[in-house]
């Protein structure tokens, strides 16, 4: 009897684990943003459109800072 209920036990641990592996565990997956002309542009084919990324120029003190941050590291000392 204790036989056949180690042979249930490790059967049920089996189906059960089995649900878990490949097809079985899942979920659809219809994709984010497909049709989102902002990433993947007019088409398929067309190039993405990017976003310009427009920066400040820099001011005299700033230059003057990355200068001497560039020279303390990288002196020729």
């Amino acid at each position: 009897m204790k036989k056949f209920f180690n042979y249930v036990g490790v059967f049920t641990v089996l189906v059960t684990l089995s649900s878990c592996f490949g097809q079985h565990n899942h979920a659809p997956n219809p994709g984010v943003n497909l049709n989102s002309k902002r990433i993947y542009g007019p088409s398929r084919e067309a190039e993405p459109v990017q976003l310009k990324n427009e920066y400040d120029k820099a001011d005299s003190e700033l230059l003057m800072r990355i200068e001497d941050i560039r020279n303390k590291l990288y002196s020729n000392n």
